[in-house]
């Protein structure tokens, strides 16, 4: 469920950047159209992993700088974490 839910929000962020319709996602993906839309309106629960996958390249694509931060964020705390391992003198 929660995979739905992910997929739904990132096909409706695609969206709301204009810069892919329904159509145009429709066409990356490889799907129907229609598939995309039950999809977006959260009708269909239930994405392949290879949809999603395909939706999720397609999202780094149109946001970029959102998976920049994501993966700055990741490092930061990795470092973080590492440092707070690290046995004081």
């Amino acid at each position: 469920m929660l995979e739905s839910e992910l997929v739904r929000c990132i096909i409706n962020d695609i969206l709301s950047t204009e810069e892919y319709s329904l159509t145009g996602i429709a066409f990356y993906t490889r799907k129907p159209e229609d598939v995309i839309f039950e999809i977006a309106s959260g009708n269909n629960t239930d994405p392949s992993a290879s949809l999603l996958r395909k939706i999720i390249e397609l999202h780094r694509s149109v946001r970029p700088s959102l998976y920049q931060q994501i993966i700055k964020k990741i490092i930061a705390e990795n470092i973080e974490n590492k440092d707070e391992e690290k046995p004081s003198d």
